[in-house]
């Protein structure tokens, strides 16, 4: 089998379309030509909200160009600067920070500048703003879409819009995953096609490469090299995010009090019981 590939294979039928995806996307590029940050003039934007005061904007994250859709919904304080913003949508989707992003709000782009990922920097040759310099409150209200660029080489693109915006009753509940479907796609896969093709090899054993892409999960930490496409879980996401979803009402809080109650005396109950079982 063949493993070193280049633009002059193009034409081979037996071009793995996760390796054509990316060879077409790098023959198409301008590289070489560096990005003129000094050229955009100052954006207008209004002054930070006081971090004491913060409202929490709740927003959708759909990966497009996937189907069935990978979405999440989320919580994120207004007090977030975008390039923390883009670490909030790591964690929620379940990416591994591992390649360069991109903004665009309206008409302007923002990226983190001066960072090491040397090989996404090929593709990034647009001006953009500096995503450290802005928050969330600064640029974003309820209705506001962006389009978030993740790994500019496999090309992940995300919807997200914002629904609604609330002041914040919970102040240590900042950011926290609702609810979502679908497991993010491995890193390095080639973008939205080469995940299609993943997922069809997974599904047929008797696929010649599906050996290969079992080893190549175990290589990328997927436990056995299994993956699970439809698996995933919010509480998991928190827990990564080193949070818990608050209740959603005061209700919701006092059921919970009053289940843990019930526990806690169930368990000191059985407890008696075992100490009069032993005396007997």
């Amino acid at each position: 089998m063949k493993h070193s590939w280049g633009p002059e294979d193009l034409n081979d039928p037996n071009m793995p379309p996760e390796i054509r995806a990316i060879m077409e996307r790098i023959m198409n590029q301008p590289f070489g030509k560096a990005k003129d940050n000094s050229s955009l003039p100052p954006l207008k934007v209004p002054k930070p909200l006081p971090i004491g005061s913060p409202k929490l904007y709740t927003m959708k994250v759909t990966l497009l160009d996937v189907e069935p859709p990978i979405w999440r919904r989320f919580v994120a304080p207004s007090f977030m600067t975008l390039d923390h913003f883009h670490s909030l949508l790591q964690e929620v989707m379940g990416w591994k920070h591992a390649h360069a992003f991109a903004f665009e709000i309206g008409k302007n782009r923002f990226t983190l500048h001066d960072v090491g990922f040397s090989v996404d920097s090929m593709w990034d040759t647009e001006p953009s703003y500096n995503a450290a310099d802005y928050e969330l409150c600064q640029l974003i209200k309820p209705g506001t879409e962006i389009l978030y660029e993740y790994d500019f080489g496999d090309g992940w693109e995300h919807e997200i819009i914002v629904e609604n915006d609330t002041s914040n009753e919970y102040q240590k509940y900042c950011f926290y995953c609702v609810e979502g479907e679908r497991a993010c796609p491995p890193e390095d896969c080639g973008g939205p096609g080469g995940y299609e093709h993943l997922l069809e090899i997974l599904a047929d054993p008797e696929h010649p490469e599906h050996d290969e892409k079992i080893e190549w999960l175990k290589f990328c930490g997927y436990r056995y090299g299994k993956f699970d496409s439809e698996k995933f879980d919010p509480d998991t996401c928190n827990r990564a995010l080193k949070v818990r979803r608050p209740s959603s009402s005061s209700d919701d809080r006092a059921k919970q009090a009053t289940v843990y109650k019930q526990k806690k005396q169930e368990r000191k109950r059985k407890e008696a019981a075992k100490k009069r079982n032993r005396k007997r």
